[in-house]
């Protein structure tokens, strides 16, 4: 494996372990609890990360079969990409970010439905990330809704970064439940 992608990889996959320990600060009879109107419960955060996990997974295997069947080259720097990344811009909870339609939870999902969703959404994004394992990602450019162009090496990263500020809000609402008491 390429060491940027490794890199990468390692970094994701540590958010994820933190968005994981910080469901398991909150009772899991409050998984479903919304901390207030027009507020997520951590049940909806777990499914919209899952979601939007999903939907860059697709993207990226898409991005990067596109482009190296147009001759994308070889990645010649195994230099460190993270330190390149802004990755606080991605977590940062100081501004309120409204998501996508197609990104919203249904509300449906039990926890376990909900990390069920995310653990897929985890495989199909390593599996497209492989895709790219050993290609030049930087040079590679898609947009993002809110933060504008994005390598496909910051794309990764996102992923990360949206865990870690999912992560911060789910620790957010289990203090929130557990200022308004138990059931």
């Amino acid at each position: 494996m390429h060491p940027r992608i490794a890199e990468l990889t390692q970094y994701v996959d540590q958010q994820r372990s933190m968005l994981t320990a910080a469901v398991g600060q909150v009772a899991a009879a409050r998984h479903r609890e919304s901390p207030g109107m027009g507020r997520w419960s951590v049940v909806n955060v777990i499914e919209h990360v899952a979601i939007v996990e999903k939907r860059i997974g697709g993207n990226l295997g898409t991005w990067i079969a596109e482009e190296r069947a147009k001759g994308l080259p070889r990645e010649t720097d195994p230099s460190p990409i993270l330190p390149s990344i802004n990755t606080e811009r991605f977590s940062d909870r100081s501004r309120p970010v409204k998501t996508s339609p197609a990104a919203e939870p249904t509300g449906i999902a039990s926890i376990h439905d909900a990390m069920t969703a995310l653990g897929a959404a985890g495989t199909a994004f390593r599996e497209a990330i492989a895709q790219g394992d050993g290609y030049a990602l930087g040079t590679v450019v898609r947009p993002h809704g809110g933060l504008g162009p994005l390598t496909l090496y910051e794309w990764i990263a996102f992923v990360g970064g949206h865990m870690t500020r999912h992560a911060l809000q789910i620790r957010e609402i289990g203090l929130q439940l557990a200022q308004r008491g138990a059931r």
